[in-house]
């Protein structure tokens, strides 16, 4: 099959707009789309994401030690300044600041997993009496939960 309308990616691709992709999902009339979430509970939120984030630069820290390296908070900064880029324009530039090949797959390493967060932490909405919609993270939370993480890190 094909047709010129479809691209040839092997996959369905929707349009990007919300008004578009109402046409494919079912959603209830009377609801609009909102680009931020609504989080009841945001402090409570942010000590939940935190803790998270917490827990795996630990495990990036335990990583590092094993091959010999000692993470500085200069190399935090490093990583939550590209998670910030990323988070504000969809891409990050590279580490210049690395000391040698392995300590750059140390801060690469830890980039590519805290990237994925924000789309692994779902916000859930009450949408009807019994029925519920997911939210991930929306990009401004998840820059101040990495203000929050550095200026707790920090000394």
């Amino acid at each position: 099959m094909n047709d010129p309308r479809i691209p040839p990616l092997g996959r369905r691709v929707f349009a990007a707009t919300p008004t578009d992709l109402s046409a494919y999902l079912d959603l209830p009339e009377n609801e609009e789309f909102r680009e931020t979430p609504i989080i009841e509970s945001p402090t409570e939120e942010k000590k939940r994401v935190i803790k998270r984030l917490e827990a795996l630069t630990a495990e990036h820290v335990r990583s590092a030690e094993r091959v010999g390296l000692k993470l500085s908070i200069e190399d935090f900064r490093a990583v939550f300044g590209a998670l910030r880029q990323h988070a504000k324009l969809g891409k990050a530039e590279p580490f210049d600041s690395a000391r040698d090949e392995i300590h750059l797959y140390v801060l690469d390493t830890m980039f590519a997993e805290l990237v994925e967060e924000p789309s692994n932490i779902l916000y859930t909405t009450r949408t009807g009496e019994d029925s519920m919609r997911y939210d991930a993270m929306h990009p401004d939370f998840w820059i101040e939960c990495l203000d929050l993480l550095e200026s707790k890190l920090s000394p």
